[in-house]
């Protein structure tokens, strides 16, 4: 029984974590639409590959934190943001 309360909590925590992710793809490609840069200009000023910054922006990976900051000084965002969708202070 324990083992599979366990599975239950870790689906609940991958159906979370894949919400998470795909609402902070969606503020992402929001940004770079709005600020008309594209992933290839992104990610050569961000030092990453091209297909990590469009891995971003679909929600198949989610940017390291350094990443984030940089986006967020590249896109003219608030980091806190970015990364929540929540005004900072909120």
């Amino acid at each position: 029984m324990n083992r599979h309360l366990q599975n239950i909590g870790h689906l609940e925590r991958s159906v979370e974590d894949d919400r998470l992710r795909r609402a902070l793809a969606a503020r992402l490609d929001r940004a770079f639409k709005r600020a008309g840069i594209r992933s290839a200009r992104a990610a050569k000023r961000l030092g990453v590959r091209e297909d990590d910054v469009q891995y971003w922006r679909s929600g198949i990976t989610v940017p390291p934190l350094n990443a984030c900051m940089r986006l967020a000084t590249v896109l003219q965002l608030d980091v806190h943001w970015l990364c929540t969708g929540q005004p900072q202070g909120a």
